[in-house]
């Protein structure tokens, strides 16, 4: 009897997902080895994540990795399909998009290109030859659905700032947004993720779309590595707190993925395990000025005050603020905290509008507040058979469902304080 194996076709793999789905492969010594086709150069890779060959998922069977950057595959390509045919995989999972939220209002083209036509053209591949894609999308595809969260006083949002937020600095929508509610992108970044979406499931209504939102890692450039570096460099930071999403570790989206792969490799017949759209990310929110905070506490005892804005403070960029927090059901879990850096800085809490003046240059408008519910995601997962799940080890941790508090420390303690440079 010939092999079962599921070739797996990562596109985008320089980024941080990409590079954490390589990071996470479940590791499974009990089966004979699988094949693994890196396509990646090696000086792209960050320490800890270049990836052994792991093994199958069962006796007799393989899983093949086919990883590839944008220079390796340009899903703008004319070429694309005869590309595609030519590494036929049987899941393709779409990391690839452009993210440069600002630079997209000038140059739509571009954004299209990369996050609505070619998200389109590889659903019409896959649906072709009958393999299954996950494409990752964004919080963005939402506008300001409940209006102003804040109203109209943000004095009384930052007035009391110092020691425990209050209430008021989460804002007061009403409940988290489900996968039924209508998709309003205030910028054209957003517009091109919705389009894709929408054109992607139109090709293939077989496909699964998983928006998240504010994804971290140890990977590459995000909130999370520059305000662990910028704590220690700066006496103070001004941070925007009038945007509420939840940060979400890029890892745990992988393991996720993960198990949807083992279960669609584990079925009898080729066929999509998860269709439609879905939204995913770590339970709980927080404002960029409040997970700055907590990420000063977690590499510290922090010597950190917040204070009132004081125009001679540099501006921080934040790393393509989005504002979902996607909302989870799951029991808070803290591991310890990393080896302590003892940052001395002041952190100021400031609106949207105030930190585009301080940055003076134009943005690309953001909603304040689009919460997204992930129950949908958790409930279909539960329904999983159950014997699936013996083929992923006991010490394969799970932090799908944690808060984001509890991913963050799992992530900072994993770095620990001599990576800090």
């Amino acid at each position: 009897m010939k092999a079962k194996t599921t070739r797996i076709l990562i596109t985008g793999a320089h980024g941080q997902l990409g590079q954490a789905l390589l990071a996470n492969l479940p590791w499974l010594p009990e089966f004979s080895p699988s094949r693994l086709r890196m396509e990646i150069p090696e000086a792209s890779l960050v320490p800890g994540s270049a990836v052994e060959p792991r093994s199958a998922i069962a006796p007799g069977s393989a899983i093949e990795i086919v990883a590839l950057g944008h220079q390796q595959l340009d899903l703008t390509s004319a070429h694309l399909p005869e590309r595609l045919s030519e590494i036929n995989a049987d899941v393709i999972i779409n990391c690839a998009a452009y993210n440069a939220v600002d630079a997209a209002e000038q140059d739509m083209a571009a954004a299209m290109a990369l996050n609505a036509e070619a998200p389109e053209r590889l659903a019409i591949w896959c649906r072709q030859q009958g393999a299954w894609l996950i494409h990752i999308s964004s919080d963005y595809v939402f506008g300001n659905v409940f209006g102003n969260v804040f109203g109209n006083d943000l004095g009384s949002v930052f007035g009391n700032v110092s020691g425990n937020a209050s209430a008021n600095m989460l804002g007061n929508a009403p409940r988290a947004l489900t996968e039924s509610d209508v998709c309003e992108p205030l910028s054209l970044y957003g517009q091109s993720k919705l389009a894709g979406e929408q054109r992607l499931l139109k090709a293939n209504p077989g496909a699964l779309v998983l928006r998240t939102s504010w994804l971290y890692s140890r990977f590459g450039s995000n909130f999370v590595l520059t305000m662990r570096r910028l704590l220690t460099e700066r006496p103070e930071l001004k941070v925007v707190a009038d945007q509420i999403g939840t940060p979400t570790w890029a890892e745990a989206l992988a393991r996720l993925i993960w198990q949807l792969l083992i279960w669609f490799h584990l079925k009898p017949e080729k066929s999509a395990v998860l269709s439609g759209c879905f939204h995913y990310a770590a339970t709980g929110q927080c404002s960029w000025y409040l997970f700055t905070k907590e990420i000063a506490e977690q590499i510290a005892k922090p010597q950190c005050n917040s204070a009132p804005s004081s125009q001679a403070a540099v501006p921080l960029q934040t790393a393509s603020p989005s504002q979902a927090a996607l909302q989870s059901q799951a029991t808070l879990h803290s591991p310890a905290n990393p080896a302590p850096i003892t940052p001395r800085c002041r952190i100021t809490p400031v609106s949207t509008a105030e930190y585009g003046a301080l940055l003076n240059r134009a943005q690309a408008p953001r909603p304040a507040y689009s919460a997204l519910d992930s129950s949908a995601l958790k409930d279909a997962m539960a329904a999983m058979p159950s014997a699936f799940r013996c083929y992923l080890p006991k010490d394969y941790p799970s932090p799908i469902w944690l808060s984001w508090q509890a991913q963050l420390a799992l992530m900072l303690s994993g770095l620990g304080a001599s990576s800090l440079g």
